[in-house]
């Protein structure tokens, strides 16, 4: 207990409960009184710290440091600068600001900057500053791309990474440009960032190391017009449990291109050879490049993006991945908008697959969804007719079927799938990185688009997908714009299924425990 003024206060009380209170009411509680005032700004500047302007820039500056400076920027953990500098050079006062709020922030443990090359160039103080952060674990260089690139915000001094402090476990880095230099970087990146367990970057062109990331457990790679080895990548990353690859060149599968068939066929050799991973937890990618990927290890959790005709399209090839890669979590990606003229059925083998060498069986299913409803809101009925059509059989498969529930009923009802998350998106939501760089809180449409999503039946929906999938134990559904998904357990007992909604608390419990079923033991 400690006594201040007018009476006793238990200050650690005091600030827990100050945690539990939004950014706007922290603010508020500066009419308390001083010392109150004091302990609620140090529990603001501990959350996230975004700059978008030079006058939020100017105002954060003037307020740190009108008062007890050391110890209010000491509070500071993750700074986010996406200062406009597209518009024109810094002044000389926001330089100043900048590098003397940042070398006051000595417990910084996340920075995220825009455009970092670019604030080298108006300030060379900057690099020295950040290397001397020495409890920074997260480092993330970001670039814009909504606007169009200059060779002045182009280049990328790619020396100045090297720079970097020595405790990173998380870095993110923009484009690096093929050549000797990027394999001088990552190289010294290699080197250097031994404590390294997740990093991020963009190349068009992977070149052979020799160097090995050990640490790096989880990897974000984009690349472009040059398939790289899958040897190339494993050794550089043989740790990997966690791996992301972005192809951003075309691949039509139907009509493979000579380099496509070539990257294929040297993607064999590499797993016929064994230089691939035993096994990942995570392994996400568009649906096209893993079907030339080729990769053969289990995969505990799939991702397929840009899956724009979906699984039933691809039927065969779908199978033939599956089963390769042995997934028990499979997450879909499903754009509702665009009809198509190809009712086709899915595979039932893509759910579950019991003959070959190396049977398997999908107990989670995650489907994100993408629609447009229209001038008005959608009704229940239409949302299972679209979850049904959309997932298993395709966009315009309930025009031409009269109830698209029954194949839906029939494929699920031969899975073994225990837990279904559904995201329910609208197209018009889908944010880029400028938009969450520099807006906060839903934009009026995605309100709209909320109160739209109010008007649906969320226990009809989860009645319909419990009727299809006997094995089913647990449903989740996000709707856009909404801040907690909402969770049914469902437990079956003398052929009765009784379905009940539990609270945010027990479902992220549920939820945790089947992750923990699925990634807890490792082969």
């Amino acid at each position: 207990m400690q006594q201040d003024g007018g009476g006793f206060r238990n200050w650690d009380i005091c600030r827990l409960v100050l945690s539990c209170l939004p950014s706007k009411d922290l603010l508020q509680m500066a009419c308390v009184s001083k010392a109150i005032a004091e302990q609620a700004f140090k529990e603001r500047l501990m959350r996230p710290i975004r700059l978008r302007t030079y006058e939020q820039l100017s105002s954060f500056h003037r307020f740190v440091f009108s008062g007890d400076s050391a110890s209010r920027l000491a509070c500071v953990r993750t700074l986010i600068l996406a200062l406009p500098l597209y518009k024109g050079p810094l002044s000389v006062t926001s330089r100043d600001q900048l590098a003397r709020m940042l070398d006051g922030c000595r417990s910084l443990q996340y920075l995220e900057v825009q455009w970092y090359s670019r604030l080298i160039q108006e300030d060379p103080r900057l690099p020295g500053i950040v290397a001397s952060l020495t409890e920074l674990r997260g480092f993330y260089a970001r670039r814009t791309e909504c606007t169009s690139p200059t060779p002045e915000l182009d280049s990328e001094p790619l020396t100045i990474y090297m720079a970097l402090p020595s405790t990173l476990t998380l870095l993110c880095l923009p484009r690096i440009p093929a050549g000797d230099t990027a394999v001088t970087l990552l190289r010294n990146l290699a080197t250097t960032q031994t404590r390294l367990t997740q990093l991020s970057f963009s190349t068009s062109r992977f070149a052979p190391l020799n160097a090995s990331f050990r640490s790096v457990t989880s990897l974000h790679l984009t690349l472009a017009k040059e398939y790289p080895r899958v040897r190339d990548i494993y050794r550089a990353f043989p740790s990997a449990r966690d791996v992301r690859i972005d192809w951003k060149s075309p691949i039509y599968l139907h009509s493979p291109s000579g380099a496509d068939t070539a990257a294929r066929r040297l993607a064999e050799e590499d797993c016929h050879d064994g230089n691939v991973w035993r096994s990942l937890d995570v392994l996400s990618a568009s649906f096209e490049y893993l079907c030339i990927f080729a990769l053969t290890c289990p995969v505990r959790r799939l991702v397929l993006r840009d899956l724009e005709l979906g699984l039933w399209f691809w039927s065969d090839q779908a199978v033939e991945l599956i089963s390769r890669l042995r997934p028990r979590q499979l997450d879909v990606v499903v754009d509702c908008r665009t009809p198509m003229d190809f009712p086709v059925p899915i595979d039932p083998r893509i759910f579950v697959n019991d003959s070959g060498s190396s049977p398997y069986k999908l107990t989670h299913l995650f489907a994100k969804m993408w629609f447009q409803p229209g001038n008005r809101a959608p009704d229940t009925d239409n949302t299972i007719v679209r979850i049904s059509s959309h997932l298993v059989l395709g966009p315009s498969a309930h025009s031409r079927l009269r109830s698209p529930q029954s194949m839906f009923r029939k494929v699920l009802s031969v899975s073994q799938v225990e837990l279904f998350r559904l995201d329910l998106h609208d197209a018009g939501t889908i944010a880029d990185n400028w938009h969450r760089l520099h807006t906060e809180g839903p934009t009026g449409y995605q309100r709209k688009m909320a109160q739209c999503l109010m008007h649906i039946d969320l226990f009809a929906v989860v009645r319909a997908l419990v009727d299809c999938c006997p094995t089913l134990r647990l449903v989740v559904i996000n709707l856009d714009a909404e801040p907690d998904d909402k969770y049914w357990r469902v437990e079956r007992s003398g052929g009765q299924v009784a379905i009940q909604e539990v609270g945010p608390y027990t479902g992220r419990r549920l939820v945790a425990e089947e992750e923990e079923r699925l990634f807890g033991l490792r082969e």
